[in-house]
C-alpha cells in the first residue's frame, strides 16, 4: 500500500499497522484498525511518502518507522541504505555505532563548554588572574575533563573505524 503526500503527522489508527500489533485468532492474523480486525498478510507492505524537503516526525513515528530520504545525494542515499542493511543484519553494530555516534558529539560538546566557561570567566574576572582561585581551579578541572574526555574520543575514534570496516562488508548492499 502506498500513501502519497502524508504530511508531518500520522493518523494514530496507523499505530498497530506501523508497530505490527499482529492479533492471532486461530489460524488467521489480524491487526486491529479503530475498532475492527482486519486479516494481515504477512507480505503486507507500507509505504509512505512526503513532499515536503526535510521533515521531522515525532520520535514516536521516527522509532516506528524507515524513514530514507531520496533528496540526498548518491553517496549520502547509499549511506543511509547501507545503515538500513547493517541494522537489518547486525542490528547490535549499528546500535552500537548510533552510541559512540552519540558519545563523541557529547564528548565535543562539553568541550565547547568548557572552553566557553574558561572563556566567560577570564572576561569577568575582576582581579589578576594569578591571583583568581577560582578560575585556577577550573582551569585544573577543565584540563582534567579534557584530558578525560580527549582518550574517550581516541578510543571512540578506533571504535568507529573498527564498525565501519565491518559496515563495508554491506556496502554494495547498500549501494
Amino acid at each position: 500500500m502506498l500513501f502519497l503526500d502524508v504530511g508531518q503527522d500520522m493518523d494514530p489508527v496507523l499505530d498497530n499497522v506501523l508497530n505490527k500489533n499482529l492479533i492471532t485468532n486461530g489460524k488467521n492474523i489480524c491487526v486491529k484498525i479503530g475498532d475492527k480486525e482486519i486479516d494481515y498478510n504477512p507480505k503486507f507492505k507500507l509505504y509512505i511518502t512526503t513532499r515536503m524537503g526535510n521533515p521531522h516526525y515525532t520520535p514516536e513515528v521516527s522509532t516506528k518507522v524507515a524513514v530514507v530520504n531520496f533528496a540526498v545525494k548518491e553517496s549520502g542515499l547509499i549511506e543511509q541504505c547501507l545503515g538500513i542493511v547493517v541494522k537489518a543484519e547486525q542490528a547490535s553494530l549499528e546500535a552500537t555505532k548510533n552510541e559512540v555516534i552519540t558519545r563523541i558529539a557529547s564528548n565535543k560538546a562539553t568541550i565547547l563548554d568548557l572552553q566557553d566557561t574558561i572563556l566567560r570567566m577570564l572576561s569577568e574576572s575582576k582581579v589578576n588572574i594569578l591571583e583568581d582561585v577560582a578560575l585556577i581551579d577550573n582551569l585544573q578541572q577543565s584540563k582534567e575533563k579534557s584530558d578525560e574526555i580527549k582518550i574517550s574520543l581516541e578510543s571512540s575514534e578506533i571504535m568507529m573505524k573498527k564498525i565501519n570496516d565491518t559496515r563495508e562488508i554491506y556496502r554494495e548492499c547498500g549501494k
